[in-house]
């Protein structure tokens, strides 16, 4: 990072992402990753823990429904509120977020930073004694670095399913049924950067590309015989929509 976005919004919340003075996504998410920032915490600081507030949101989907929900540090007992920073470079596709499903959307999950919760959670404190203050971001704002992990997770969708891909077509017929489990997870992985492109709206022509992709995997699987003519057509429209999401002639293909 920073990528060469093409698409302005996403191209932004980039920038708000590694922003120290916004957006401050930096210091616990070093590239969109799990790992520290080395900056802030040291070299070698690594994947840490935080107690980020998130059992302290109102409204939480079970407590509405009167469920009891103690606090729980994912194996069922109390502890002490602290949760493993994870990664966000496939964040975008696992939703309901948090330990406890709290939100559903990637966009929730990045304003949760915004809030009371956060910002007068143990984490947040430190982040704005570290900074000067906490996190402020406007809903447009929210939006552009959800856009960004949106892509960022396209992406990285686009690359294991070309990776599979090509698996697929180094793998002897007599073998063919390995090579159908490759290409089977290759289209899972294509469902998943269409889906979350196009739950907002996101690059529409890299989405038409990736269906293209699809249907050529699911023909592959379909047609053995064909397999490696056919997986190497996705490969190119993998590739295609990967050129319509970011700036290739800028990165390492």
């Amino acid at each position: 990072m920073p990528l060469p976005l093409k698409n302005p919004v996403a191209a932004r919340g980039q920038e708000i992402f590694n922003d120290p003075a916004s957006g401050k996504c930096l210091f616990c998410h070093f590239n969109a990753g799990a790992n520290a920032s080395p900056e802030v915490f040291g070299e070698g600081a690594g994947n840490l823990n935080f107690n980020t507030g998130v059992e302290n949101l109102p409204d939480q989907p079970p407590d509405l429904t009167g469920e009891l929900v103690p606090p729980d540090d994912g194996f069922g007992t109390p502890g002490n509120g602290e949760f493993n920073t994870p990664s966000l470079v496939e964040a975008a596709d696992s939703g309901p977020f948090f330990h406890n499903n709290a939100v559903h959307t990637i966009e929730a999950a990045v304003a949760f930073y915004n809030g009371d919760a956060f910002n007068d959670s143990p984490a947040g404190q430190m982040l704005a004694g570290a900074t000067g203050s906490g996190i402020n971001l406007d809903a447009t704002q929210v939006e552009a670095v959800a856009a960004f992990l949106r892509v960022i997770n396209a992406l990285e969708n686009i690359q294991e399913s070309t990776d599979l891909l090509n698996m697929s077509t180094n793998i002897s017929f007599t073998r063919r049924h390995q090579s159908r489990s490759l290409l089977k997870q290759a289209v899972a992985e294509t469902d998943d950067s269409i889906m979350v492109l196009s739950a907002v709206g996101l690059h529409p022509e890299a989405v038409a590309v990736l269906e293209e992709a699809r249907q050529f995997t699911l023909k592959a699987i379909e047609k053995p015989g064909s397999r490696k003519e056919l997986a190497q057509r996705a490969i190119n429209r993998q590739t295609q929509a990967r050129e319509r999401i970011v700036e290739t002639s800028l990165t390492q293909k």
